[in-house]
């Protein structure tokens, strides 16, 4: 039987998982000649019932005030926990992927590093990193502008009273147990980095047609062979 191929891609809120992942599938898709399933696995399917599939329930942090002028008594509002989602759901999920042909199982969100039995299944560990000015206005552009799933008084309700915590409390430890780190989002540099070491797996180790702007091994030397070694516990970080 085959291993699947986990890539976990993990990062605070609005900083490009979903887009890092979509970007990969797509590489993938053009860098790949043998035929293999590429399944994107979004971590917000795994939640408890009380909360929504979207990253946070905006009605959650709904304030008298304004959202500019909010007070700093945030006992009212609820903590945002890694608890509100289903860790042992998803990896049983993941182990039920296993058989027949090889996959790759691209795993993004909020905490996609943060379960140590989860990091020890996959094989490149990915944090994706941004400046926190620049995840708000992503996420106001994403939720409020592109979407209209929100409005801008929630979104930044529950960005200064559960997101913004949340982060610096378990998120963005998280970034520790990464293999590569991405400081400004889905950028194709970044996702060319991860696509090579997915390549230097054995099963997929064959002739491909890269694309002109791909990183090749001989551009880094012995890179390739050793940024995604788990047991030397190489750690990279994108400049």
């Amino acid at each position: 039987m085959t291993s699947n191929i986990i890539i976990l891609l993990g990062g605070g809120h609005a900083s490009g998982k979903k887009t890092t992942a979509l970007s990969l599938k797509h590489e993938l898709g053009k860098t790949l000649t043998k035929k293999i399933e590429v399944l994107i696995i979004d971590m917000n399917e795994f939640k408890f019932d009380n909360f929504t599939k979207n990253s946070i329930d905006s009605s959650m942090f709904n304030s008298k005030s304004s959202a500019i002028t909010i007070n700093n008594n945030q006992n009212q509002f609820p903590k945002l926990i890694p608890s509100r989602f289903k860790f042992d759901e998803l990896k049983s999920y993941i182990k039920c992927q296993e058989g027949g042909n090889q996959k790759i199982l691209i795993v993004h969100g909020l905490y996609a590093l943060y379960d140590k039995e989860l990091r020890n299944m996959s094989h490149i560990k990915v944090f994706i990193d941004s400046d926190p000015d620049t995840r708000l206005i992503r996420w106001i552009r994403r939720d409020v502008l592109n979407e209209q799933i929100d409005t801008l008084e929630g979104v930044i309700n529950a960005y200064l009273l559960g997101a913004r915590s949340e982060m610096s409390d378990f998120i963005f430890p998280t970034k520790e147990f990464a293999d590569v780190i991405m400081p400004r989002g889905a950028e194709n540099n970044a996702i060319n980095l991860i696509i090579d070491g997915i390549m230097s797996m054995s099963n997929l180790n064959e002739p491909m047609h890269l694309p002109e702007n791909y990183l090749r091994p001989h551009e880094f030397g012995n890179f390739r062979s050793e940024v995604f070694d788990v047991q030397k516990n190489t750690f990279y970080d994108l400049n």
